[in-house]
């Protein structure tokens, strides 16, 4: 019987550090996208539309699922020359308003806004392992498009599973576009934030 409850006992423990094995390789649970937050982001390799051109620099992202609104704040080359830039993306009404202001200037242009909210959706993710960036250790994860000409990896952080960074790119024509998240705060969103001064608003030219 003492050798029984030994053997049973030695069969616990080892069925006990399997599972314990298996739980520490098992990958973590997917990222999810925060509905309300603010981050500080560093872009690379940023394409162009129309008047606005940045392929390097940094803008500061507000995000709001509730309001159906992101703005973006930063320096952007407008016509050839680099000024300060704000612009709403207010997907409830399909209306991109873009704010340009020099030292005694500001131009605002609103235009026709046809895609969502971005909301990355991660359901078709896999998980990659761990990596280092900027010596903190997080998730890699990938994804690639069905046609196989899109490829995205994103990272999120281990501690807190926030995003750390997302590279996108399209191998065939050597595209590609790389966003840092450098700072970010999940939280609600004051409405104000997604508000133009009235004084601008009624300027606002229709292109």
């Amino acid at each position: 019987l003492i050798i029984q409850s030994r053997f049973a006992m030695k069969a616990t423990l080892l069925l006990i550090a399997v599972f314990i094995a298996l739980v520490a390789c098992a990958d973590p649970p997917i990222p999810k996208w925060t509905d309300e937050f603010s981050a500080s982001v560093e872009v690379r390799n940023w394409g162009h539309h129309d008047r606005i051109r940045n392929r390097n620099g940094y803008f500061r992202w507000f995000y709001s699922e509730k309001a159906s609104t992101d703005r973006l704040d930063g320096l952007v080359d407008y016509e050839g020359e680099l000024v300060v830039s704000t612009q709403f993306f207010n997907h409830a009404t399909r209306k991109h308003y873009a704010v340009f202001y020099q030292r005694d200037l500001a131009v605002c242009f609103v235009s026709p806004l046809n895609n969502t909210l971005p909301h990355p959706d991660f359901s078709g993710v896999r998980y990659a392992g761990k990596a280092i960036l900027d010596y903190e250790t997080v998730f890699h994860w990938y994804a690639v498009s069905r046609d196989r000409r899109r490829v995205i990896n994103y990272f999120d952080t281990e501690d807190g599973r926030l995003p750390a960074r997302m590279d996108w790119s399209e191998p065939e024509r050597r595209e590609s576009v790389v966003f840092t998240f450098r700072e970010f705060d999940a939280g609600t969103q004051g409405e104000h934030i997604f508000k133009i001064p009235e004084e601008i608003l009624k300027t606002c030219n229709t292109v």
